[in-house]
């Protein structure tokens, strides 16, 4: 009996084992894109060790910054029923236009990569019941001649912006995208 309970434990010590290293491998894995970058914050994103990348433009936190945006076949110009981002001069904050919806939602600032949505350099919340549109401090600064993005992300209402539960519809037809040039 006693071989049979140390054998046990033995088991449960390498199980254990095991499962660490399985979810220090998953993490390190999530943590990095496939060009090695931080998926958390954009490198290009720190600017010096007083920047606080932590806000938005209302003073409500931020954390993460990158997210796989379902983006439909075609992503309009400047506007799509529900948002209005025109193109505008390069700088620290993105003007919108109009955000028309229902309840409480995000609309988070995206570089262009490849002609895709990438990083998210900036975000705010807009409450349903604000008319027009607003202002969204960035991360860093946009580029003049550089193709942006602006989409309405849902909102898990704890005042925090979050790449993974701030999420997009998850049909890319149903996704509110526009993009827009830095001039």
């Amino acid at each position: 009996m006693k071989q049979h309970t140390r054998d046990l434990l033995l088991m449960l010590v390498i199980g254990a084992g095991i499962g660490i290293l399985g979810v220090y491998y998953w993490d390190s894995k999530g943590a990095t894109t496939e060009d090695g970058a931080l998926s958390a914050i954009d490198s290009e994103a720190l600017l010096d060790d007083a920047t606080d990348l932590s806000k938005s433009s209302n003073g409500e936190s931020i954390s993460g910054t990158h997210v796989a945006l379902p983006v439909p076949a075609t992503i309009p110009m400047n506007t799509r029923v529900g948002l209005s981002v025109p193109d505008q001069k390069a700088g620290n904050a993105v003007a919108v236009d109009n955000i028309a919806i229902t309840e409480m939602k995000w609309v988070a600032v995206y570089d262009d990569r490849d002609g895709k949505p990438s990083w998210i350099i900036g975000a705010r919340r807009f409450r349903s019941e604000q008319s027009g549109g607003g202002e969204i401090e960035l991360l860093r600064p946009t580029e003049a001649g550089k193709t942006y993005y602006a989409a309405v992300l849902n909102d898990d209402g704890n005042d925090t912006f979050n790449r993974l539960t701030d999420l997009p519809p998850l049909s890319a037809d149903q996704v509110i995208v526009v993009k827009f040039v830095a001039q």
